[in-house]
């Protein structure tokens, strides 16, 4: 009688089983190669300088950087490489470090400032810094210890 009022407290099932098929996971370490944030502010400059008084949102500056040519450089174990402690991706978190980076230098607004949390809107100052950082640009990556995750079904 306990069990059957805990099930209905937490309003999971005890008795049934799982029809789906189990997931194991997997995780490998390796040694990836990902760009430096200093790297990114520039590509991240030159994307929300498109947009500069309305902004743009998180998600297309991640995928424009991603998908810019000197990041294609990277292979796929280097954009699925993980950080080992928090298991957050390490190329987008180095992008949104880079993000961090510009807002202290005053080149992006944070967020808050006239602008909803996830878009990005670039200062006058950061349209003057893209302008005569452009020419000397050029990437440069970091190597991390990282794991790959992959899961495997049984």
């Amino acid at each position: 009688m306990k069990e059957l009022q805990v099930a209905e407290k937490t309003g999971k099932n005890r008795t049934s089983t799982s029809t789906q098929p189990k997931k194991t996971k997997i995780i490998n370490p390796v040694r990836s190669r990902a760009p430096t944030a200093s790297a990114c502010e520039i590509p991240i400059l030159r994307v929300i300088s498109r947009a500069p008084d309305k902004g743009v949102s998180t998600k297309e500056v991640l995928e424009e950087v991603r998908s810019a040519k000197w990041f294609r450089e990277l292979n796929d174990d280097d954009r699925r490489a993980r950080y080992p402690a928090s298991g957050k991706k390490i190329v987008d978190s180095v992008i949104k470090f880079a993000r961090k980076n510009l807002v202290m230098r005053g080149e992006i607004y944070p967020a808050g400032e006239g602008m909803p949390i996830g878009v990005w809107r670039i200062t006058p100052r950061g349209v003057d810094m893209a302008a005569i950082q452009e020419v000397h640009w050029k990437p440069r990556y970091s190597t991390h210890d990282a794991v790959i995750i992959e899961e495997k079904k049984k």
